[in-house]
Protein backbone atom coordinates (compact mmCIF):
# COMPACT_ATOMS: atom_id res chain seq x y z
CA UNK A 1 0.00 0.00 0.00
CA UNK A 2 1.53 3.71 -0.48
CA UNK A 3 0.20 6.55 0.60
CA UNK A 4 1.09 10.11 -1.03
CA UNK A 5 0.27 13.62 -1.90
CA UNK A 6 -0.21 13.96 -5.51
CA UNK A 7 0.24 17.14 -5.95
CA UNK A 8 3.64 16.76 -5.03
CA UNK A 9 5.90 15.25 -7.98
CA UNK A 10 9.60 15.82 -7.34
CA UNK A 11 10.72 13.81 -10.13
CA UNK A 12 8.85 16.00 -12.70
CA UNK A 13 11.38 19.29 -11.98
CA UNK A 14 14.29 16.51 -11.63
CA UNK A 15 13.39 13.96 -14.37
CA UNK A 16 17.35 13.35 -14.50
CA UNK A 17 17.71 11.56 -11.15
CA UNK A 18 14.52 9.82 -10.58
CA UNK A 19 17.26 6.83 -9.18
CA UNK A 20 18.89 8.78 -6.64
CA UNK A 21 17.69 8.35 -3.10
CA UNK A 22 17.46 12.32 -2.49
CA UNK A 23 15.06 12.46 -5.98
CA UNK A 24 12.47 10.23 -4.48
CA UNK A 25 9.25 10.85 -6.68
CA UNK A 26 6.14 9.03 -6.53
CA UNK A 27 4.27 7.12 -4.33
CA UNK A 28 5.76 5.88 -1.28
CA UNK A 29 5.12 2.48 0.32
CA UNK A 30 3.39 2.97 3.78
CA UNK A 31 2.62 0.32 6.30
CA UNK A 32 1.16 2.92 8.56
CA UNK A 33 -2.89 2.63 9.06
CA UNK A 34 -5.84 4.38 11.24
CA UNK A 35 -4.40 6.56 13.75
CA UNK A 36 -0.55 5.80 13.22
CA UNK A 37 -0.91 7.27 9.89
CA UNK A 38 -2.42 10.43 11.22
CA UNK A 39 -0.09 10.78 13.55
CA UNK A 40 3.13 10.50 11.06
CA UNK A 41 4.20 13.89 9.53
CA UNK A 42 5.58 12.20 6.40
CA UNK A 43 2.16 10.34 5.23
CA UNK A 44 -0.42 12.01 6.93
CA UNK A 45 -2.93 14.33 4.10
CA UNK A 46 -5.16 15.46 6.96
CA UNK A 47 -8.47 16.13 4.86
CA UNK A 48 -7.23 15.49 1.78
CA UNK A 49 -7.30 11.97 1.67
CA UNK A 50 -9.42 10.26 -1.16
CA UNK A 51 -12.38 8.75 -0.46
CA UNK A 52 -10.79 5.14 -1.45
CA UNK A 53 -7.30 5.84 0.94
CA UNK A 54 -9.86 6.60 3.69
CA UNK A 55 -10.99 2.98 3.36
CA UNK A 56 -7.90 1.37 2.47
CA UNK A 57 -5.82 3.17 5.44
CA UNK A 58 -8.94 2.41 7.86
CA UNK A 59 -9.21 6.11 8.21
CA UNK A 60 -12.83 6.24 8.32
CA UNK A 61 -14.21 7.70 11.21
CA UNK A 62 -10.88 9.37 12.31
CA UNK A 63 -11.43 12.53 9.66
CA UNK A 64 -14.35 14.97 9.00
CA UNK A 65 -16.11 14.00 5.58
CA UNK A 66 -15.15 16.58 3.61
CA UNK A 67 -12.42 16.08 0.98
CA UNK A 68 -10.09 18.98 0.15
CA UNK A 69 -7.71 19.77 -1.67
CA UNK A 70 -3.89 20.33 -1.13
CA UNK A 71 -4.76 24.00 -2.20
CA UNK A 72 -7.49 24.35 0.25
CA UNK A 73 -5.87 22.85 3.15
CA UNK A 74 -2.62 25.23 2.39
CA UNK A 75 -5.60 28.10 2.24
CA UNK A 76 -6.69 27.39 5.82
CA UNK A 77 -3.15 26.94 7.41
CA UNK A 78 -2.14 30.50 5.73
CA UNK A 79 -5.18 32.02 7.63
CA UNK A 80 -4.22 30.59 11.40
CA UNK A 81 -0.98 31.39 10.26
CA UNK A 82 -1.99 35.14 9.56
CA UNK A 83 -4.06 35.22 12.86
CA UNK A 84 -0.60 34.48 15.21
CA UNK A 85 0.32 38.00 16.94
CA UNK A 86 3.88 38.23 16.63
CA UNK A 87 6.96 36.02 14.09
CA UNK A 88 7.47 34.00 17.47
CA UNK A 89 4.27 32.77 17.60
CA UNK A 90 4.31 32.09 13.70
CA UNK A 91 7.50 29.86 14.06
CA UNK A 92 6.11 27.60 16.92
CA UNK A 93 2.72 27.61 14.85
CA UNK A 94 4.98 26.58 11.80
CA UNK A 95 6.78 24.23 14.30
CA UNK A 96 3.88 22.51 14.64
CA UNK A 97 2.84 21.96 11.51
CA UNK A 98 5.73 20.64 10.34
CA UNK A 99 5.06 18.15 12.70
CA UNK A 100 1.81 17.08 11.78
CA UNK A 101 2.21 17.24 7.69
CA UNK A 102 5.14 17.59 5.93
CA UNK A 103 3.83 18.22 2.85
CA UNK A 104 1.39 20.71 3.96
CA UNK A 105 4.29 22.60 5.51
CA UNK A 106 6.70 23.09 2.87
CA UNK A 107 3.75 23.70 0.25
CA UNK A 108 2.43 26.86 2.64
CA UNK A 109 6.65 28.24 2.82
CA UNK A 110 6.86 27.85 -1.04
CA UNK A 111 3.99 29.67 -1.53
CA UNK A 112 4.56 32.33 0.73
CA UNK A 113 8.16 32.03 0.71
CA UNK A 114 9.13 35.78 0.79
CA UNK A 115 6.67 36.62 3.72
CA UNK A 116 7.95 33.40 5.97
CA UNK A 117 11.61 33.02 5.05
CA UNK A 118 12.20 35.31 8.52
CA UNK A 119 10.08 33.40 10.19
CA UNK A 120 11.16 29.94 9.68
CA UNK A 121 15.05 31.21 9.57
CA UNK A 122 17.00 34.08 11.18
CA UNK A 123 15.93 36.44 12.48
CA UNK A 124 13.03 34.53 14.33
CA UNK A 125 14.72 31.38 14.60
CA UNK A 126 17.22 32.80 17.01
CA UNK A 127 14.13 34.28 19.13
CA UNK A 128 12.87 30.60 19.42
CA UNK A 129 16.34 28.98 19.86
CA UNK A 130 17.05 31.24 23.06
CA UNK A 131 13.35 29.98 24.00
CA UNK A 132 14.08 26.56 23.09
CA UNK A 133 13.44 24.67 26.68
CA UNK A 134 10.10 26.77 27.29
CA UNK A 135 8.80 26.46 24.09
CA UNK A 136 9.71 22.73 24.37
CA UNK A 137 6.75 20.50 23.31
CA UNK A 138 8.43 17.47 21.64
CA UNK A 139 12.01 16.64 20.84
CA UNK A 140 13.29 16.26 17.12
CA UNK A 141 16.60 15.95 15.91
CA UNK A 142 19.93 13.76 17.35
CA UNK A 143 20.83 14.51 20.80
CA UNK A 144 24.59 13.36 21.35
CA UNK A 145 25.83 14.29 25.44
CA UNK A 146 29.46 14.28 26.02
CA UNK A 147 29.15 12.66 28.94
CA UNK A 148 27.71 9.53 26.97
CA UNK A 149 30.70 9.21 24.44
CA UNK A 150 30.21 5.49 23.95
CA UNK A 151 26.79 6.17 22.68
CA UNK A 152 27.41 7.84 19.92
CA UNK A 153 27.19 5.72 17.54
CA UNK A 154 24.32 3.86 19.08
CA UNK A 155 22.42 6.78 19.17
CA UNK A 156 23.38 7.90 15.87
CA UNK A 157 22.28 4.28 14.02
CA UNK A 158 18.72 4.95 15.23
CA UNK A 159 17.98 6.91 12.35
CA UNK A 160 18.27 4.76 9.87
CA UNK A 161 20.18 2.27 6.97
CA UNK A 162 23.34 3.47 5.38
CA UNK A 163 21.34 4.74 2.44
CA UNK A 164 19.08 6.25 4.03
CA UNK A 165 20.26 9.47 5.13
CA UNK A 166 21.63 11.98 2.48
CA UNK A 167 22.33 15.19 4.59
CA UNK A 168 23.46 15.99 8.46
CA UNK A 169 23.62 19.57 9.56
CA UNK A 170 25.66 19.43 13.24
CA UNK A 171 26.07 21.96 15.84
CA UNK A 172 27.90 22.45 19.00
CA UNK A 173 25.53 25.40 19.96
CA UNK A 174 28.27 27.93 20.94
CA UNK A 175 27.71 30.54 18.18
CA UNK A 176 24.53 30.19 16.95
CA UNK A 177 23.12 33.47 14.62
CA UNK A 178 25.23 36.03 16.10
CA UNK A 179 23.23 35.70 19.93
CA UNK A 180 26.20 33.38 20.96
CA UNK A 181 25.90 29.99 23.24
CA UNK A 182 22.76 28.60 23.21
CA UNK A 183 23.64 25.13 24.24
CA UNK A 184 21.05 22.33 23.51
CA UNK A 185 18.69 25.07 21.66
CA UNK A 186 21.17 24.99 18.87
CA UNK A 187 19.55 21.72 17.82
CA UNK A 188 17.07 24.30 16.20
CA UNK A 189 19.87 25.62 13.85
CA UNK A 190 20.44 22.47 12.23
CA UNK A 191 16.37 22.16 11.77
CA UNK A 192 16.17 25.39 10.58
CA UNK A 193 19.33 24.77 7.77
CA UNK A 194 17.72 21.51 7.06
CA UNK A 195 14.23 23.41 6.26
CA UNK A 196 16.07 25.66 3.90
CA UNK A 197 17.94 22.83 1.88
CA UNK A 198 14.52 21.60 1.06
CA UNK A 199 13.30 24.36 -0.05
CA UNK A 200 15.48 25.67 -2.09
CA UNK A 201 17.85 22.60 -3.02
CA UNK A 202 15.25 20.14 -2.88
CA UNK A 203 16.56 17.60 -0.26
CA UNK A 204 13.95 15.48 0.49
CA UNK A 205 12.92 16.18 4.00
CA UNK A 206 12.56 12.52 5.10
CA UNK A 207 16.51 11.82 3.95
CA UNK A 208 18.29 14.73 6.48
CA UNK A 209 19.41 14.36 10.09
CA UNK A 210 19.46 17.45 12.65
CA UNK A 211 22.69 16.86 15.18
CA UNK A 212 23.39 18.73 18.30
CA UNK A 213 26.52 18.01 19.91
CA UNK A 214 25.26 18.85 23.47
CA UNK A 215 28.95 19.97 25.18
CA UNK A 216 27.61 21.95 27.98
CA UNK A 217 27.21 25.60 27.88
CA UNK A 218 28.79 28.76 29.27
CA UNK A 219 25.64 30.55 29.22
CA UNK A 220 25.00 31.82 32.80
CA UNK A 221 21.26 32.35 32.05
CA UNK A 222 20.92 28.43 30.58
CA UNK A 223 22.49 27.42 33.71
CA UNK A 224 20.48 28.83 36.10
CA UNK A 225 17.24 28.07 34.29
CA UNK A 226 15.24 25.10 35.70
CA UNK A 227 13.67 24.64 32.55
CA UNK A 228 16.85 24.23 30.42
CA UNK A 229 17.19 20.87 28.86
CA UNK A 230 20.79 20.51 27.80
CA UNK A 231 23.73 19.54 30.37
CA UNK A 232 23.72 21.84 33.03
CA UNK A 233 27.61 22.51 33.25
CA UNK A 234 30.05 24.52 31.81
CA UNK A 235 31.56 23.71 28.31
CA UNK A 236 34.05 21.23 27.94
CA UNK A 237 37.18 21.61 25.76
CA UNK A 238 40.54 20.53 25.16
CA UNK A 239 41.19 17.30 24.16
CA UNK A 240 37.69 15.35 25.60
CA UNK A 241 35.63 17.81 23.35
CA UNK A 242 37.73 16.81 20.43
CA UNK A 243 37.41 13.22 20.97
CA UNK A 244 34.03 13.60 21.37
CA UNK A 245 33.30 15.59 18.13
CA UNK A 246 35.86 13.26 16.21
CA UNK A 247 33.66 9.96 17.84
CA UNK A 248 30.84 12.07 16.38
CA UNK A 249 31.93 12.52 12.94
CA UNK A 250 33.59 8.87 12.25
CA UNK A 251 30.49 6.98 13.77
CA UNK A 252 28.33 9.39 11.30
CA UNK A 253 30.78 8.26 8.24
CA UNK A 254 30.55 5.02 9.33
CA UNK A 255 26.93 4.79 9.56
CA UNK A 256 25.94 6.82 6.41
CA UNK A 257 28.64 7.11 4.16
CA UNK A 258 27.08 8.58 1.67
CA UNK A 259 26.00 11.85 3.81
CA UNK A 260 27.33 14.97 3.65
CA UNK A 261 28.01 16.73 7.10
CA UNK A 262 27.51 19.87 7.36
CA UNK A 263 28.87 21.73 10.34
CA UNK A 264 26.70 25.05 11.68
CA UNK A 265 27.32 27.24 13.68
CA UNK A 266 30.33 26.40 15.72
CA UNK A 267 32.19 28.38 18.18
CA UNK A 268 35.10 30.16 15.97
CA UNK A 269 38.40 28.43 17.83
CA UNK A 270 36.16 24.95 17.64
CA UNK A 271 35.22 25.97 13.78
CA UNK A 272 38.84 26.46 12.48
CA UNK A 273 39.72 22.90 12.47
CA UNK A 274 36.70 21.63 10.19
CA UNK A 275 37.24 24.56 7.68
CA UNK A 276 40.95 23.33 6.78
Amino acid sequence: MSSTHKQSKPHEKHPKFPHLPLGTSGPMECALTGTALLNSPYFNKGSAFPKDERRQFNLTGLLPSQIQTLDEQVKRAYEQYSSRSDDLAKNTFMSSMKDQNKVLYYRLIQDHLKEMFSVIYTPTEGDAIQNYSRLFRRPQGCFLNINDVDRVRHDLAQWGNPEDVDYIVVTDGEEILGIGDQGVGGILISIAKLVITTLCAGIHPKRVLPVVLDCGTDNEELLHDSLYLGLKQKRTRGQRYDDFVDKFVQSARELYPRAYIHFEDFGLPNGWPFSL
